[in-house]
Formats: structure tokens, C-alpha cells, sequence
């Protein structure tokens, strides 16, 4: 009796102090924001977030297709039908109609000041640089280098999409889809990992980061979806990722944060609702948010503040969100009573003068909002055809006046 009195004790000083070993590292890991702070919050739900069921997820892994546009019982609405002189931030809007195989560079009153074209493929986003050359995403074929006459300067095959950014030495950084094996996926249907393929300006190909197995050599291997135990079709290949958008930092925000250092970078991945920072040397994951309280974003992108601007799909409403990445703590929201929404696309821009330009892509609506949420700019893509279906915007970028000197010389 006596030896199982004993044991009994011993057995309870060890569960005492085991959770009190789990107590002391869960307090040091939130205070000092090491594993596994990070994970936890961005697992924490925000009120009113729509839960996921497991077929809304599973649906999301044969690729939502990018419809060409959405019926508008208001067709006639075409260009610029809202401007509030002086309410605005000034400049010029560059968009891409999905219907279309040409970029536009439209003024505030929507008159279109320069186009370039390309008559193949699909585009899906293209990247202006000052001299007035262009950079073209053609979805799953090709990245492009056009001049500003439209005339091909290099070109790179591959399964590219989506994003592109350019940093301050020149170098590019392209999204593109590499179909392989991975049995930590599953063993029989091919998996689509993301590369972040990095050229120079000349369009040499340096070097390529797989995103895939970033995540599978992290603690965030959890978000992977297990499908392993499922059959899918002979022809499937597995859009786990689905990543949206690359960003560069220029390390101006460092001493804000180390996590802004130069050469970190900013990527949006949709199909695990997740933006991520990755540290540029090590590859390691240095940050991330999202889950459970994203559904399927767009264009996170980091703002002169240290805040990033992420644009929410949502499953039946879209939002834009303001998240200071220190604290997770979301600081400024717009999802208006009345709504909007696009299911797929979507994009977010933080203007000079506070205000925010916001790409509801699928509709072909492009609004700017002042930071108290009122509408004072509103575009109507006028590609609609006879049915009334307005073509859909990818997304539209915003450059003040005297950042494109290309047009003076055109001009």
C-alpha cells in the first residue's frame, strides 16, 4: 500500500510539474515571440470569422477558376463615374481588362494616356517601370519584357502567374508553378510547388526559392493539407499553395523591425490563407498570420508605418484589412454595410495621401477610399459586352504624377 501511495505522489509532482514547465514556456514564448507564439495567434480566431469546412478546403486544392467577369444590371456605368476634386490622391492608374491582352495607363478623368499590347496568351499582371517598359505575367507560359511600344525586349518560359516584384538593383522576382512529386502531400497526384524565380533586369535567370519546401522544413508544415487518403483524377495536380504575391523589402522600415530587414520577403499564399515573411538569407520563416482568420487573401503589402494592408476574400463578403504585424492587432478595416466582394483576385494600395485604392476585381470596380471609408474615386471597367457582363481587373496600381518620366517624353 504504502509503495503505491508513494508512486502515486511521485506521479503527481511529475504532472505539477510538467504543467508547470508548459506554463513558464508558454509565458516566455508570448513575451518573447518565439515557438510557439507566432502559430498560436495567427490560429486564433477573430470575431465573426467563417470557419472553413473540410470540403470548402479540399475545393480549394482543384484551383477556383478566374471567371472573365460578372453580370452588372448597371452596364451602362463605364470609366471614371465618381471623382471628388480634391478629396483624391493625384496620378495615374495602370489595370489590366481580363478580356484583354494589353495593359492600360488611364488618368483620374480615365483617359487612357499609353497601352502596350501582346497578342498571345493570357495576362494576368504587369509590372510598370519608369522608362515605360513593362513586365508581363502570360499565365502559365511566359514572363515578359516589353518596351513602351510594346515590342518584346526578353522573355522567359515558364509556368508563371500572378506577381512580380522589382527591386532597387533591378532584380525581378516572378511567381511560377513547378508541378512535383511530394509524398508528404500525396504519393500518386502531382503537387504544385511555388518558385520564386529571381532575374536580372536582363532577364538572365539567377536563381529560384521553393516555397514548398520553406514550409514543409518549418513549424507551420501543420497548415499543409493532409489529402493522402484521397483519390483524385489521373490529370490533377494539387494547388496547396497558390501563392499571389512577392514583395522585396528595401530595409527602410529595419529599424522599426528586424523583420522588415532588407531583402526579406513578403508573400501571400491563399490556399492556406497565410501572408508569411521569410528571411532572405536563411529561407526560414520569420513571421506569419492568417488562418482562421483569412479566407483565400490577396496582396499583402507592407505600408510606410510597419503596418501591412491585406485584401480578405471572404467566403460571401470581401474586406480590407490594416494588421500591425508586431502585435497581430487588426487597426483599420473596410467592409462597408452594404458590402462587396470578389471570390477570387482582389487588391489593396495605400495612397500618398492616406486614402486606399481597392480592386474589386471580379465585378471590374476599382473604388479609393478616404481613411474614414468614404468613396471619392470609383472606376467602371467599360469592357462589357452585350449581355452586360463587365470584364474582370486583376488589379490596379496607382503612380503619383511624377513617377513615370516615359510620359513627358511621350507627351
Amino acid at each position: 500500500m504504502e509503495n503505491k501511495k508513494r508512486s502515486k505522489i511521485i506521479k503527481g509532482v511529475w504532472v505539477v510539474l510538467l504543467l508547470g514547465m508548459g506554463f513558464l514556456w508558454g509565458f516566455f514564448a508570448h513575451r518573447n515571440r518565439i515557438f510557439p507564439a507566432n502559430l498560436l495567434r495567427s490560429l486564433k480566431p477573430k470575431k465573426g470569422t467563417q470557419i472553413q469546412s473540410r470540403s470548402q478546403q479540399l475545393e480549394k486544392l482543384q484551383a477556383l477558376p478566374y471567371i472573365k467577369g460578372t453580370y452588372d444590371p448597371d452596364r451602362k456605368a463605364s470609366g471614371v463615374v465618381l471623382n471628388e476634386a480634391g478629396e483624391t490622391s493625384a496620378g495615374y492608374n495602370l489595370y489590366i481588362s481580363k478580356s484583354d491582352r494589353a495593359a492600360y495607363l488611364i488618368d483620374m478623368e480615365g483617359r487612357i494616356l499609353h497601352q502596350w499590347s501582346y497578342p498571345y496568351g493570357n495576362w494576368h499582371h504587369s509590372e510598370l517601370l519608369p522608362s515605360g517598359g513593362l513586365l508581363v505575367t502570360i499565365r502559365d507560359r511566359q514572363l515578359l519584357r516589353l518596351d513602351r511600344d510594346s515590342t518584346v525586349v526578353w522573355s522567359a518560359d515558364g509556368r508563371f502567374h500572378h506577381d512580380i516584384w522589382v527591386r532597387t538593383n533591378g532584380d525581378i522576382y516572378a511567381i511560377a508553378r513547378v508541378a512535383r512529386s511530394c509524398p508528404a502531400i500525396h504519393s500518386a497526384v502531382m503537387t504544385l510547388d511555388e518558385h520564386i524565380v529571381i532575374f536580372t533586369e536582363d532577364g538572365e535567370r539567377k536563381s529560384e526559392i521553393s516555397l514548398l519546401d520553406i514550409l514543409l522544413g518549418s513549424p507551420y508544415a501543420c497548415l499543409l493539407p493532409s489529402v493522402g487518403d484521397r483519390d483524385f483524377g489521373p490529370d490533377m495536380e494539387l494547388d496547396i499553395l497558390h501563392a499571389n504575391h512577392v514583395e522585396v523589402f528595401d530595409g527602410r522600415l529595419e529599424d522599426h523591425s528586424p523583420l522588415f530587414r532588407e531583402g526579406n520577403i513578403l508573400l501571400t499564399i491563399r490556399n492556406i490563407n497565410l501572408a508569411v515573411i521569410i528571411d532572405g538569407r536563411s529561407m526560414e520563416i520569420l513571421w506569419a498570420w492568417g488562418p482562421t482568420n483569412l479566407y483565400l487573401p490577396h496582396h499583402s503589402t507592407l505600408l510606410e508605418n510597419g503596418h501591412m494592408l491585406i485584401f480578405n476574400n471572404g467566403v460571401e463578403r470581401s474586406e480590407v484589412l490594416e494588421l500591425d504585424p508586431l502585435t497581430f492587432r487588426v487597426v483599420w478595416r473596410y467592409a462597408p454595410e452594404e458590402g462587396f466582394f470578389t471570390e477570387t483576385r482582389g487588391s489593396n494600395q495605400r495612397l500618398a495621401n492616406g486614402n486606399t485604392l481597392i480592386t474589386e476585381s471580379d465585378k471590374g470596380y476599382v473604388l479609393e477610399v478616404t481613411p474614414d471609408k468614404r468613396a471619392v474615386w470609383k472606376f467602371a471597367n467599360p469592357d462589357v459586352d452585350e449581355e452586360g457582363i463587365r470584364s474582370a481587373i486583376w488589379r490596379m496600381q496607382r503612380f503619383p504624377p511624377d513617377a513615370l518620366p516615359f510620359l513627358d517624353v511621350i507627351e
